[in-house]
């Protein structure tokens, strides 16, 4: 029987599947079912539902039709991964699992404390807010309403609701959950995925990990609304004596040229969403294709994106039908490689827009090797 794991965006899905990395899984992550081919023994597969910003009914079909594929195959759901502020239809897709899984014992933990989002008295805070109160409640995507837990999900038998404050309580909340016979599953966010990990044991594939791309220009792209990600930016640019180019989607030929000249001359580009954000959609999917022209025409072989649905719209623009996790940064921040017939391999580090402290994006930069000067 093989195991895999259901996320709502793509890097949740890489947050998830770098705690099982860590735990000495290979991990390999796909966006639809049917892309979901026979792997190594003791591979697990990531889903990406792509559902983050969907409507619930409509999520609730997509996470229960991947369900009953995966049932069919044999394979055995370990982990479902949540956002750990509660964005997207999270009460809709658990009810979609445990209607799945009616004979399992469900924990809903979305904490994640090194993110500083904490789970008290049954209510998700954020650096010790509410998360309703934060600027989570006003993403222009998939802004939070709820953060008790009890009143967005409801209570049944078998579903338990843990608090935690820090990752020793994660790892208490799963020794309990798992300690009774029968069948278990989590619910909750990458942090969460840690502890799942370690108890299920690693079990390596048997293939070597994909080649690493050549040294070369890197590229540094942001589709997130979360403003810490321009502090981000502005950090790695002074750092690095780079300029920081905003892309407007009416005129994105400018920011293609600002980008192409500063790849050139200093084997770099940072490019930014524009701060107003009244069609995040289609500010996404201009950061997505200046950066797939950028990657396919200036030797670009290494990437950091932060922005789950920016990342997953440059995936889906270069074309790449899978993921194999290669590490985590640090908490968040994953690297990831890839290939395309066009550019051959690529590595990927990915972040939510949320995360990190002010040289999160410095500490990218080092991991892709661009400290060293390539």
């Amino acid at each position: 029987m093989s195991d895999w794991f259901l996320a709502d965006d793509l890097s949740g899905a890489l947050d998830a599947g770098a705690a099982f990395h860590a735990a000495g899984r290979r991990v390999r992550l796909v966006e639809t079912a049917d892309e979901w081919q026979p792997g190594l023994e003791g591979e697990l597969v990531g889903v990406n539902t792509e559902s983050r910003n969907l409507p619930p009914e409509e999520a609730a079909v997509r996470v229960t039709a991947t369900l009953a594929y995966a049932s069919a195959r044999g394979a055995r759901l370990v982990f479902k991964k949540i956002d750990s502020t509660l964005r997207g239809p999270v009460a809709a897709e658990l009810a979609a699992v445990r209607q799945h899984l009616p004979g399992h014992r469900i924990l809903l933990c979305p904490a994640n404390p090194a993110a500083g989002r904490t789970v008290e008295y049954g209510q998700l805070l954020v650096r010790g807010a509410p998360v309703v109160a934060t600027e989570f409640a006003r993403d222009p995507a998939a802004p939070v309403r709820e953060g008790d837990l009890r009143r967005l999900v409801g209570t049944a038998p078998g579903l338990v609701i843990a608090d935690a404050r820090n990752d020793s309580d994660l790892e208490t909340a799963i020794a309990a959950l798992a300690a009774p016979p029968g069948p278990w599953l989590a619910v909750g966010s990458g942090a969460l995925a840690g502890p799942v990990a370690r108890r299920l044991g690693g079990a390596t594939g048997t293939s070597r990990p994909p080649p690493l791309p050549a040294t070369g220009p890197v590229l540094f792209l942001s589709g997130s609304a979360h403003p810490l990600n321009r502090t981000q930016a502005e950090r790695l640019a002074a750092a690095r004596g780079l300029t920081v180019i905003r892309a407007d989607p009416e005129a994105p030929g400018i920011a293609l040229a600002a980008g192409a000249a500063q790849l050139r001359s200093n084997r770099a580009a940072i490019v930014l969403a524009p701060e107003a954000r009244a069609r995040p959609e289609r500010i996404r999917e201009t950061i997505a294709a200046l950066g797939a022209a950028l990657i396919s025409d200036h030797g670009v072989r290494r990437v950091f994106v932060t922005g789950g649905e920016t990342a997953r719209a440059l995936v889906a623009r270069l074309g790449l039908r899978e993921l194999v996790v290669g590490g985590i940064i640090e908490p968040g921040l994953i690297l990831a490689n890839a290939a395309t017939q066009a550019t051959g391999p690529l590595l990927l580090a990915v972040k939510p827009g949320g995360f990190g402290n002010v040289d999160t994006w410095r500490r990218a930069a080092a991991a892709l090797a661009f400290a060293d000067g390539s």
